[in-house]
């Protein structure tokens, strides 16, 4: 590296390359093993300008690197390295990564180089496929294209298990190394048929178990469809073994992969674009292809024989965020109506869609040839590099030349939400179409029952009628053909059958009576068919994030039910699911673009948003109404505020401006300018909205009078854009961020720079005060959250969990909870004072942009996102109570009402806490060990507490004091009880004993034998019994005053941790570590039933106070579960805790239930119990109840017929 280096100039950073200083490169011209240095790290910027130059463009466009592309590849040099080490040692990598993040070209242009350079170019066989439609197919064209005759590569044409090892042992020299690399791996899910699928699979799978040295198997796949190995566990080991993840590039690679390709080419960048497009390359979510496509368009414009890249060049293409969407914009606003047309038909047969997503498919390029306006238009997108075309002529493929272009062009987006039916059906006919055309050659008759009928032949028929699908492939076109003849064979017997049996006298009335009958049942038992299958289907939307859709399918299921008069566990258990889980409330849909910045009113009865369609609308919080849209900007709104009364709005825009709104009137106030970039935040200040602060892609932080316009103060420091500003609770103190990767703190009387925070790894987006002005909450494009310390200036605590880069953070008004919306599509809830993730939303179907909590206690959120909707959340956000410093053994609430709680940890201590705050009241000391047990006595003023120093402990609960101390065990306490009249206690110990004690005379009473650990002991509610439970898996029942044994409960496979009595002391219940609960006949002894569904040992178990209608549950599993002890199921589970739930118990009132966990925190849970609500019409009512305003609200997207759905319920 020298001084004067070029990498110096645009800002490289020598403590990001690794090496001694004289950074080595790995691509470039690599030979005899020598590794060449870079160019832009041992010349200055006039050295290479004086180079000869060179025209042609470095960069690639969309397309992929490929081998012969080595000499343009840069900035992955550490992972070529790494991958060249691992697979010396192994024979087998699955490279995963996002789509955009570089796996192909970096095993095509920077592995694959490297190896031919250490193994030697002859002996090393590139053999790359793609695994399309038939991955056997695509191997043997691969062996072709190499050095292999088609008599030899034939062998790889036959779709058997053991394929891929033949044509190994069949074709390999013993000294060639060859490279099996399987680009696209999620081809094998989306393209191939399951029949190849499965065979192929296990063919590979046969070859990596053979684990020949000479034989790399290199696959790159998605990290988005790894769910898709579930099914496979024979991949899910090759995963687990083999597995890499493809990380982002940081700024050092990016710099290299962006300024080293131009340099060697003669060219430049003009100082500060660099940044500028590194700092745009993050605000895109690190896609390498828009990177690489936006450096050609930039190359492409007049300017290299200036031998300078240059920032106004880079502005006028739209940067990395808007180049490509830009360029395809301008390509299509050339296309008349009718080629305009003839794109869209091109497009719809080269998308389909996983799940929720849009992906890439590859269409034979003969099937847009046909029509002349077609093939016109397919080569004009071709030309324009918007499309790509492999292959020779008669097998050559057309497909869209990146799946960025569906992420980022607004044309597409709107296409595939306008014509999804299409597309989902389209890859439906395509996936049977291939299913029954195979199985015509084996078997005629099980094919004709792959062809369509009914609703899906009806509305395939009629989409061709429409010539909504003018390019099918002949497969389809003849299975379409054959469905429909067979659908007029079926139809006309039906005719045939019918007018035999109309030619009878009256045994056919009889007949017909009874054909009549039959067809009611058919019809009856068809709908309740229909219902079982909504029932599934909401489920499965659920769990895809369409929650309020997902409510409207199990009310159709619902309905079904109630007009049949009949029942289904699968839709009553789904409409209790979707209730128990529910947290979308509704949806508004107005914008035509992305929201970027979403907000309530002071009075919460309002929501603001600002959207890239350069419109702000006013939204009914209540209905969801439009209440009014504002016009004004000349570019997208990235941020919009009310004012402290509400009376005012303010807007920041692409444009530059800052534009001032009356809500009332409806108008515009007043238009600010002064900005030389985008500005991203605007925000009123807290003294009546007197200033308003505004940050800027200019770097600059400017500062306005709102009554005059004037500009106050221009606060300069960051050294990127500022993505983000907000004042202090008392309005003397700003914090910013930028994508500089800093937050500032700023005085703003004085405009002085108060400190610098640093640690985040990428651009800072979003920061915000807590209400108390203590604490700083920021998030940023390195994915993660952090907390500050406004008074102390240092780092609290960071918090990971998102996927991709953290858009927008805010606190609750009451500071517990934090949320944040990231690109990853999701919304999370966190603890503040843990940074425990809490909640995880998800329903959106792009990146989330903005999230803010109602000024109502936060109990609603909303968040605006890429996919142009506003979502409306309740959230129930579960209180956690934090203090002990380890594991919470022991959780009860104090009796009567309930208001306090008592709690015992493996910290020695036990605490007291009031139920309504949260807060704790006291704290009592005194064992020597771990506490595992605390009880209230039935009067609540006394606890009684055992632990593991085998000792018993009474306390003052008013005082904290310590009553007395008893001694007798021999082992750990690890559980202790008061007698319903308060007078005796009962514990249990590891000594294998049971001991009563007078409360009053603080003496032994007896001793019970059980020669086993005692785990857990409780008297019956008359106090005449007592029930244990221990670790020789047995419950026994003595008599308190015959101190004897009553009966022993076998049953339990593992060790008996938790057991309880009914109120009505009638009925036993246990939990055991076989990961059961059992019910029992007190009476007789007799198992009454046992629940199944933990997925570890159950440590507590408790009845509900209303007769023992509902039981709970707490599990190594980390969740709680609720049960109808009626009818034998499941009510609910709870998730929250991140550890073994140790402890839980019911308030006085049954509405409230406290957990204990070894994560060392206390959680109250708000809880329903009644058993009615679990019958259908009651779960009816509640669902109509939860979606009523959504159906209602004339801008959710609901269709028009299901508006009425719940009229009436």
């Amino acid at each position: 590296m020298t001084d004067k280096s070029y990498y110096l100039e645009i800002g490289g950073d020598v403590k990001g390359l690794s090496g001694d200083g004289e950074f080595k490169g790995i691509a470039g011209d690599i030979s005899g093993g020598v590794i060449n240095q870079y160019i832009i790290t041992q010349k200055s910027g006039v050295e290479i300008q004086a180079q000869p130059l060179i025209t042609g463009s470095p960069y690639l466009g969309l397309r992929k690197f490929e081998v012969d592309d080595k000499d343009r590849f840069f900035g992955r040099d550490n992972w070529i390295i790494e991958l060249t080490d691992y697979l010396k040692q192994k024979n087998v990598l699955l490279l995963l990564g996002a789509s955009g993040s570089g796996k192909s070209s970096l095993v095509q242009a920077g592995l694959i180089p490297k190896l031919k350079d250490d193994f030697g170019a002859n002996k090393l066989v590139n053999l790359t496929f793609v695994p399309d439609v038939n991955p056997f197919e695509s191997f043997y064209g691969c062996l072709l294209a190499n050095r292999y005759t088609q008599s030899q590569a034939k062998l790889a044409q036959a779709v058997k298990e053991e394929t891929l090892i033949k044509v190994v042992e069949g074709l390999k020299n013993n000294s060639d190394l060859w490279f099996i690399f399987i680009d696209q791996f999620e081809e094998l899910f989306t393209r191939t048929p399951k029949t190849e699928r499965d065979i192929f699979i296990k063919s590979l799978v046969n070859l990596i178990e053979k684990n020949d040295s000479l034989v790399k198997i290199v696959m790159t796949m998605r990290a988005d469809f790894l769910d898709k190995l579930s099914p496979y566990p024979s991949l899910g080991k090759i995963h687990d073994q083999y597995s890499k993840m493809l990380t982002d590039m940081d700024e050092s690679q990016l710099r290299l992969a962006i300024a080293e390709p131009a340099a060697r080419n003669g060219v430049i960048f003009e100082q500060g674009l660099i940044n500028q497009i590194i700092a745009d390359f993050y605000e895109q979510a690190g896609s390498l292809p828009l990177l690489q496509y936006t450096l050609d368009l930039l190359w492409q414009k007049n300017h290299i024989q200036e031998r300078i890249l240059n920032i106004k060049t880079y502005q006028e293409i739209g940067g990395v965020t808007g180049a490509l969407e830009k360029q395809a914009d301008k390509i299509y606003s050339k296309f008349d109506e009718q080629q305009r047309k003839a794109a869209e038909e091109i497009f719809l047969e080269l998308i389909s869609l996983e799940g929720e997503k849009a992906v890439s498919r590859r269409a034979d390029k003969s099937s847009f040839e046909q029509e002349e306006m077609q093939r016109e238009v397919l080569y004009q997108l071709i030309d324009n590099r918007l499309l790509v075309s492999k292959g020779e002529d008669g097998k050559a493929t057309v497909e869209v030349a990146h799946e960025e272009l569906l992420r980022c062009w607004q044309v597409l987006q709107d296409l595939i939400r306008e014509k999804e039916e299409i597309i989902v059906l389209r890859s439906r006919l395509y996936a049977d179409a291939k299913q029954w055309d195979d199985l015509q050659k084996q078997d005629a008759v099980k094919a004709s029952s792959e062809l369509w009928g009914g609703s899906k032949l009806a509305k395939i028929v009629e989409f061709q009628k429409n010539n909504s699908l003018p390019n099918l492939d002949t497969v389809a076109i003849e299975f379409i053909k054959a469905s429909i003849s067979q659908a007029e064979r079926q139809k006309n017997e039906k005719i045939r059958t019918a007018r035999r049996i109309a030619a009878g006298s009256l045994v056919a009335l009889v007949v017909s009576t009874g054909f009549g009958l039959m067809a009611w049942k058919q019809t009856q038992q068809a709908e309740l068919n229909l219902a079982n299958a909504r029932g599934f289907s909401s489920l499965s939307l659920f769990d895809k994030g369409k929650e309020l859709e997902a409510f409207v399918e199990a009310i159709k299921a619902g309905k079904i039910l109630q007009k049949q008069q009949a029942s289904d566990t699968k839709v009553t258990n789904a409409l209790q699911e979707l209730l128990n889980r529910k947290s979308e409330r509704n949806r508004l849909e107005g914008h035509g673009r992305y929201v970027h910045s979403v907000n309530f009113s002071p009075d919460g009865k309002t929501l603001v948003s600002g959207s890239d369609d350069k419109t702000i609308i006013l939204w009914d919080v209540e209905t969801g109404q439009k209440l009014h849209t504002f016009q004004g900007h000349g570019g997208p709104v990235y941020s919009v505020n009310f004012s402290r009364d509400g009376n005012t709005l303010v807007s920041g825009s692409d444009d530059k401006t800052i534009i001032l709104w009356d809500v009332e009137k409806r108008q515009k106030l007043h238009t600010f300018q002064g900005h030389g970039g985008t500005v991203y935040s605007v925000n009123f200040s807290p003294d009546e909205g007197k200033t308003l602060v505004s940050g800027s892609d200019d770097g600059t932080i400017i500062l306005w009078d709102v009554e005059t316009g004037e500009k106050l103060h221009t606060f300069k420091g960051h050294g990127g854009p500022v993505y983000s500003v907000n004042f202090s609770r008392n309005g003397k103190t700003l914090v910013s961020g930028s994508g500089d990767k800093t937050i500032i703190l700023w005085d703003v009387e004085t405009g002085e720079k108060l400190h610098t925070f640093q640690g985040h790894n990428g651009p800072v987006y979003s920061v915000n005060f807590s209400h108390d002005g203590k604490t700083l909450v920021s998030g940023s494009g390195d994915k993660t959250i952090k907390l500050w310390n406004v008074e102390k200036p240092q780092e609290i605590r960071t918090l990971k969990g998102h996927n991709s880069r953290v858009r927008s953070v805010n606190f609750s008004h009451d500071g517990k909870t934090l949320v944040s919306g990231s690109w990853d599509n999701t919304i999370k809830l966190w603890n503040e004072s843990t940074g425990q993730e809490i909640l995880t939303l998800k329903g959106h179907e792009g990146p989330v942009w903005s999230v803010n909590f109602s000024p109502d206690e936060g109990k609603t959120l909303v968040s605006g996102s890429d996919d142009g909707t506003i979502k409306l959340w309740n959230v129930e956000i579960v209180q956690t109570l934090k203090g002990h410093d380890d594991l919470v053994n022991s959780v009860e609430f104090s009796p009567h009402e309930g208001k306090t709680l008592v709690s015992g940890s493996d910290d020695g201590t036990i605490k007291l806490w009031d139920v309504k705050t949260g807060e704790e009241i006291l704290t009592f000391e005194g064992h020597d060990g771990p506490v595992r047990s605390v009880n209230f006595s039935p009067n609540g003023k006394t606890l009684v507490s055992g632990s593991d120093d085998k000792t018993i402990i009474l306390w003052d609960v008013k005082t904290g004091e310590k009553l007395h101390t008893f001694e007798g065990h021999n082992g750990l306490v690890r559980s202790v009880n008061f007698s319903p009249d308060g007078e005796t206690l009962v514990s249990g110990s590891w000594d294998g004993t049971i001991k009563l004690w007078d409360v009053e005379k603080r003496q032994k009473i007896l001793t019970f034998e059980v020669n086993h650990r005692v785990r857990s002991v409780n008297f019956s509610p008359n106090g005449e019994t007592l029930v244990s439970g221990s670790n020789d898996n047995n419950i026994i029942l003595w008599d308190v005053e015959k101190r004897q044994k009553i009966h022993t409960f076998e049953g339990h496979d593992g060790p008996v941790r938790s057991v309880n009595f009914s109120p009505d002391g009638n009925t036993l219940v246990s939990g055991s570590y076989d990961k059961t609960i059992k019910l029992w006949d007190v009476k007789t002894g007799e198992e009454i039933h046992t629940f199944k569904g933990h997925d570890g040992p159950v440590r507590s178990v408790n009845f509900s106070p209303d007769e023992g209608k509902t039981l709970v549950s707490g599990s190594d599993d980390k969740t709680i579960k609720l049960w109808n002890v009626e009818k034998r199921q499941e009510i609910r589970t709870l998730h929250g805790h991140d550890s073994r739930v140790r402890s839980v118990n019911f308030s006085p009132e049954g509405k409230t239930l406290v957990s204990g966990s070894w994560d060392n925190t206390i959680k109250l849970w708000k809880v329903e119990t009644d058993s009615n609500l679990l019958n259908l019409d009651a779960l009816m009512e509640r669902s109509c109840d939860w979606v009523r305003v959504y159906l209602h609200n004339p801008n959710s997207g609901v269709r028009e017929e299901d508006r009425g759905l719940c009229d009436g319920i």
